[in-house]
């Protein structure tokens, strides 16, 4: 019998514009300092690469860009690299303006739930989503989870 598998959607409202979440998803430089120190690299373009590396070089997750609308919806496939025999799955950010504020709405599918506990995703993406909101509204960053 093979594990269920869901969606499991995040939200978070970030005080700021679209355009400063979406550069922040996106930029090397910012996702070091809230994705578990992690750089992403891609050329974000409709079936381009993208990559995460920690900062000894190697690569913590990849994935290809399935479908991407700047400043507002990124769908990517999402392999953790950490984990052996991981399988892909789907990641997708949608950003919406609310006023001056962002909605971000993060869903990741198309995992089983056991692969999801086992990969320990949801505390994850509530540290990713809440650590992202903390560095756009204050500037720093919080302290590292893991």
């Amino acid at each position: 019998m093979s594990a269920a598998v869901a969606a499991h959607e995040y939200e978070v409202i970030i005080n700021a514009a679209p355009e400063v979440v979406w550069q922040a998803i996106t930029s090397p430089d910012s996702t070091q300092k809230y994705y578990f120190k992690t750089r992403v690299e891609s050329t974000w373009e409709k079936d381009s690469d993208f990559r995460y590396y920690n900062l000894d070089g190697s690569l913590s997750s990849e994935g290809k860009v399935i479908e991407i609308e700047p400043q507002s919806h990124l769908k990517t496939t999402f392999t953790p690299t950490w984990i052996p025999d991981s399988q892909a799955s789907t990641v997708t950010w949608d950003i919406q303006p609310l006023g001056t504020t962002a909605l971000v709405k993060l869903t990741h599918d198309s995992i089983n739930d056991t692969a999801f506990a086992e990969g320990q995703f949801h505390a994850g993406w509530i540290y990713v989503l809440s650590s992202l909101k903390s560095l756009i509204e204050t500037g720093e960053a919080l302290p590292d989870l893991f």
